[in-house]
């Protein structure tokens, strides 16, 4: 499906040169939406910038460099910080869809001890083994096709262009795609401009606000491409997540009476954390003592701890932690498990 809205208005040489509209060439498998409609978890890669370098913030602007010193940051670490920008406006918004979304740091600390390397975490044809050893169903992928902006003495023409992939975990099939490119024209195909602004329109029209206001736009459109049109009006939070799971310390044998039982976690912060010792001791609170700066996101230390009692009895009990964020649109309680098991004989004192 391809649809292409535009403005357009002046000499057929400055419309050759660019308009102000939207293109999108979309695609979804039929089974997509049930999935959706059953809760389909992803976890998204870091995206690729194959953006054009011509035109490229700065590379074509050599009439108005002024403008770009005053925006500071120039277009190699510029270029460097889109991909992530988009990435991280694509995950924010997904927190309003269907599918339940993995967050970027446990999935990037998962991918590095397993020793993924960057290349491999953005090729389509790693999608299996990815969602295998994330324990997701999808893998979401992005590449930064255009992020320009160039200027033809009485136009100029901002463009942000992302395409979106989803492969399915099990089968890697692509379930979904997206190719959305959207641009601001500005001076004489942007729309009328006066006799006396026409030769300064289209110096406005590469304001900085206009790349900003397109990326959020590119993103939030197509991840409303991916969630079948429909899409909630803000950005939500993430669904929570836990990346460590452990007994805060050793323990040789079984923990006896009076003795804590301390569990450690860390994952997405400020969020509802609880452990359960099999259905011995269930929902026993914990709190998060830390809070850890990370650059693929912030991150906070969860501890707990319960004290054995006597009527407490059992043998390879599984430990395991549940995160809730209650200020999530929908409430989502993810679950995780430690590797080991405890015994606890609250018969004995220690």
């Amino acid at each position: 499906m391809r649809a292409v809205a535009s403005a357009c208005a002046g000499a057929a040489a400055l419309l050759l040169a660019g308009c102000t509209g939207v293109a999108v060439d979309v695609r979804a498998e039929p089974e997509l939406e049930r999935l959706r409609a059953v809760g389909y978890r992803i976890a998204v890669m870091p995206f690729q910038n194959h953006a054009p370098d011509e035109g490229f913030l700065s590379s074509t602007l050599a009439p108005v460099g002024e403008l770009i010193a005053l925006e500071g940051g120039g277009s190699a670490t510029m270029r460097d910080r889109i991909g992530p920008m988009l990435h991280d406006d694509v995950i924010a918004w997904l927190a309003q869809s269907e599918f339940e979304v993995m967050d970027p740091w446990t999935a990037a600390t998962l991918l590095t001890h397993a020793g993924r390397s960057a290349a491999e975490q953005q090729d389509p044809a790693r999608a299996v083994e990815l969602a295998r050893e994330l324990n997701v169903d999808g893998i979401l992928y992005g590449d930064v096709q255009r992020w320009n902006r160039s200027y033809y003495v009485l136009q100029s023409i901002v463009e942000v262009a992302l395409h979106l992939e989803l492969i399915d975990g099990g089968t890697g099939k692509r379930l979904f795609h997206t190719t959305r490119t959207e641009s601001i024209g500005s001076g004489l195909t942007g729309g009328p401009t006066g006799y006396v602004s026409v030769a300064t329109e289209p110096l406005a029209g590469l304001r900085g606000s206009h790349l900003l206001y397109l990326t959020r736009s590119v993103a939030r459109h197509a991840v409303t491409d991916l969630n079948g049109g429909m899409l909630g009006t803000q950005p939500g939070p993430l669904t929570p997540r836990l990346s460590v799971v452990a007994l805060a310390k050793d323990h040789m044998g079984p923990f006896r009476k009076g003795e804590r039982v301390d569990v450690i976690a860390v994952g997405s912060p400020d969020c509802d954390v609880r452990f359960d010792v099999g259905r011995l001791r269930v929902d026993v609170p914990m709190r998060q003592t830390e809070r850890h700066a990370d650059a693929r996101g912030e991150r906070a230390t969860y501890i707990g701890h319960y004290i054995v009692d006597a009527p407490d009895v059992a043998d390879d009990l599984p430990l395991a932690c549940t995160i809730q964020r209650g200020a999530a649109r929908r409430t989502v309680t993810s679950r995780y498990r430690w590797d080991g098991t405890l015994a606890l004989d609250g018969s004995l004192s220690p």
